[in-house]
C-alpha cells in the first residue's frame, strides 16, 4: 500500500500510542512537511514556524494515549496545531495590547515623556520593556508573563500557581510599579541625549 504524508496506518498509530519511539519518528517523518506549510500560511510573519512545528509534536508525543487509531490521525493533529496557532495569536495579542496600554499611560502622564517617545522606535521600546520584564524576581516574572501576555486573569494565575489572588495582586502591583519608573527612567535618559 501507498502511503502519503498523512495517511497514517492505524497499525502505525497503535504502535505509537504505545509510546513506540520508531512509530513517532515516522509519523513526524511523513507528516511534518505539511504542517510547516500549514504553520507558514498562517501564522503572522515574524514568528518561528519551525520551534512551533516541535512544540506541536511534542504535545502529540505528550497527549499519545488520548490518540485514537481508528479516527482520522490527520484531524487530530491539525487539530493540535490549529490550537497551538490560536495560542501564539492570543499571547501575540496580549502582548499587543499591553504595550498599548502602556504607551497610553506613558502618554498621560508627561507630555515630554510623550514627545520623546514619539522619536524612539517602537521596536526599542518594546526591547527595552521586554528587558526589564526578564529582570523581576522569577515568582513576580511569572506572575506577570501569564497575566499580561499570556492574558490569564489573577484568579486563573493563582490556580495554575498555586498561590492566593491576594498574592498574584501583590506581586502584579509591585511588577507594574517597577516597569513604570524603569520605562520613565529609560525615556528622561533618552530625553537628556538629545538635549
Amino acid at each position: 500500500m501507498i502511503v502519503n504524508s498523512l495517511d497514517i496506518e492505524r497499525k502505525l498509530v497503535e504502535q505509537f500510542r504505545q509510546g513506540n519511539e520508531m512509530a513517532f519518528e515516522l509519523i513526524f517523518h511523513k507528516t511534518k512537511g505539511k504542517v510547516k506549510g500549514f504553520l507558514t500560511k498562517v501564522l503572522p510573519a515574524g514568528e518561528d514556524a519551525e520551534s512551533i512545528l516541535q512544540e506541536i509534536y511534542l504535545k502529540l508525543w505528550s497527549n499519545r494515549k488520548s490518540v485514537k487509531a481508528d479516527k482520522n490521525f490527520e484531524t487530530y493533529l491539525f487539530a493540535i496545531a490549529r490550537n497551538m496557532v490560536v495560542d501564539v495569536m492570543r499571547k501575540r495579542f496580549h502582548k499587543q495590547k499591553y504595550l498599548e496600554n502602556l504607551y497610553n499611560q506613558l502618554k498621560e502622564g508627561s507630555n515630554n515623556s510623550m514627545d520623546t517617545l514619539a522619536n524612539v522606535e517602537y521596536s526599542e521600546l518594546e526591547r527595552q520593556i521586554f528587558y526589564l520584564i526578564e529582570q523581576l524576581p522569577e515568582q513576580r516574572q511569572i506572575i506577570f508573563k501569564l497575566n499580561r501576555i499570556n492574558g490569564l486573569t489573577y484568579k486563573e494565575v493563582a490556580a495554575e500557581l498555586n498561590i492566593s489572588e491576594n498574592t498574584v495582586d501583590m506581586q502584579m502591583r509591585k511588577a507594574l510599579f517597577f516597569l513604570r519608573t524603569e520605562v520613565k527612567h529609560f525615556l528622561t535618559l533618552l530625553i537628556l541625549a538629545q538635549l
